[in-house]
């Protein structure tokens, strides 16, 4: 009978030869995968941190360096642009520069603490007002942190527009005709002339508050011309009153023109004159 020679067993491999390097490098590679999808897609176009190893850096809203960026600026006013969060752990320098001349920032650059945030406005002119500011966040921090992200918000030139006409008082007068005698009546006269000249005028509304009793009344008028009056008999002669006289068309209030007077119900005549 023939016996067969043994058959030789390859030695091993040793955990730190080559297969097992191969192993290691292949689970490192997947804990760095599995990081880099827990925290999202980069939101910075570059990014770097300790010794140029790559950072995984999650969404705007909630990323290592989170951006709020408005969606859109108003153009002839100052808005804000941008608000960027320090996530990082550590002290971050940031910086904001506009990607062409469009525009002035203000607060565009600071050091911030962990957790604290720097909002950037901008104003852009009127005047050839793009459709978009581009702009671009830079940060850095120890430790080879860095990182630079490019971001874009409309512009609106809405309100670049003229202004509609709005109505407006072309006179008003208030009058006091208070008396002492017949119980001591308070009384007071608003006359008034309405400038309407895109015809959206709406109404006129005068409010009498008594001041040292907490009453109020409020009267109204749908004409252009017409005079409001307001009287209160009881002992109401000297008694403090504040008088608001409202302009309103079919927007709404016209603020500019809102008159306030406090008086003194004394029968003093004429307490307000536009003229």
């Amino acid at each position: 009978m023939t016996r067969r020679p043994p058959r030789r067993r390859r030695p091993r491999a040793a955990s730190g030869g080559p297969r097992g390097t191969r192993r290691a490098f292949l689970a490192a590679g997947a804990g760095l995968v599995g990081l880099a999808a827990a925290r999202g897609s980069g939101a910075y176009t570059a990014a770097s941190l300790d010794r140029g190893s790559t950072l995984p850096v999650a969404s705007d809203a909630a990323g290592v360096l989170g951006l709020d960026v408005a969606p859109s600026v108003a153009a002839g006013a100052e808005s804000r642009l941008v608000t960027v969060t320090n996530r990082a752990g550590r002290p971050v320098a940031v910086t904001v520069t506009l990607a062409e001349a469009v525009g002035t920032l203000s607060n565009d650059a600071g050091t911030l603490a962990s957790g604290d945030s720097l909002v950037v406005a901008v104003e852009v002119s009127c005047d050839d007002a793009p459709a978009a500011v581009a702009f671009t966040v830079e940060a850095t921090a120890a430790g080879g942190f860095s990182a630079v992200a490019t971001r874009r918000a409309s512009v609106d030139a809405a309100g670049c527009a003229p202004p509609a006409a709005r109505p407006s008082f072309a006179a008003l007068e208030i009058g006091d005709t208070s008396t002492a005698r017949r119980g001591g009546r308070a009384r007071y006269d608003v006359g008034y002339v309405v400038d309407d000249p895109s015809g959206s005028f709406d109404r006129v509304e005068v409010t009498f508050a008594n001041r040292g009793r907490s009453e109020t009344e409020t009267a109204a008028s749908a004409a252009a011309v017409d005079t409001l009056s307001f009287e209160q008999p009881g002992q109401r002669f000297g008694d403090t009153y504040r008088i608001t006289v409202r302009l309103f068309d079919a927007s709404g209030e016209v603020e500019s023109a809102r008159v306030e007077v406090t008086d003194d119900a004394d029968g003093g005549g004429v307490v307000f004159d536009s003229s």
